[in-house]
């Protein structure tokens, strides 16, 4: 009998453990938008418990990807699951950046006016806040650089390669500027083009999805299409 009852007081503990585990990540993780996948990880048989069990809020169980055996319950552990789930993690990656890649083409093959690409066009309507998703090569190889005049109010911007930065600054530092003949221009900012549009891109509530160099879908959007592209949320009005 005393057995049993240690059993059940066991079992008791465990679904009561379990049971705050599911709300602590519940107050963490349903807060976020755009959660992709969650990974579970331990030591031991519990977790596969636990996921059997529903203390987890249900849009949050659906987004478990993979469960991680690991060694340690520490810091130790979390660098296990991180590890192991790698490969897990690049074919779900992978499967992203193929839907993404398709919607897009889709767009163009129908022509529905609901794609664009190539800098200039997509910064343009990402301007105009009509962009809903930014898909971007990361292996864009080139800088944005702001130039301004020490004397007026003249501004420019420009997008060239990166290797290009340093002979441009020498050419463009001390020239004159072309709106009032002083020769006080200088280069104040240099930013990659990715960053600088992944952050105009967050100032718009536009969606961002950087591409690997690594898979076809990626591989295409920096050859055909300029590492630059764009999905709208509606036709743009020339």
């Amino acid at each position: 009998q005393s057995a049993k009852r240690f059993v059940r007081q066991r079992q008791a503990k465990m679904q009561e453990y379990f049971k705050r585990v599911g709300e602590h990540a519940n107050e963490i993780f349903l807060p976020i938008e755009n959660l992709k996948s969650i990974l579970l990880g331990g030591p031991g048989p519990t977790k596969y418990d636990f996921d059997k069990g529903n203390f987890l809020h249900y849009t949050l169980k659906e987004k478990i990807v993979a469960t991680i055996d690991t060694a340690y319950t520490d810091d130790h552990g979390v660098e296990e699951v991180v590890e192991g789930s790698q490969d897990i993690l690049r074919r779900i990656r992978y499967v992203e950046e193929k839907k993404i890649m398709q919607k897009f083409l889709r767009e163009i093959g129908q022509d529905t006016g609901l794609a664009a690409y190539g800098e200039n066009e997509v910064r343009t309507y990402l301007n105009n806040g009509i962009v809903a998703t930014l898909l971007l090569s990361e292996d864009i190889e080139s800088v944005r650089v702001t130039v301004k005049c020490g004397s007026c109010d003249y501004t420019k911007h420009e997008t060239i390669k990166m290797y290009e930065v340093a002979e441009f600054e020498q050419k463009t530092n001390g020239s004159s500027c072309p709106k009032c003949n002083v020769p006080t221009l200088s280069v104040t900012d240099t930013q990659e083009t990715i960053d600088e549009l992944a952050e105009a891109a967050e100032i718009a509530g536009t969606d961002v999805e950087v591409l690997s160099g690594d898979t076809e879908e990626g591989q295409m959007l920096k050859k055909s299409f300029g590492g630059v592209a764009a999905i709208l949320r509606y036709k743009a009005v020339n």
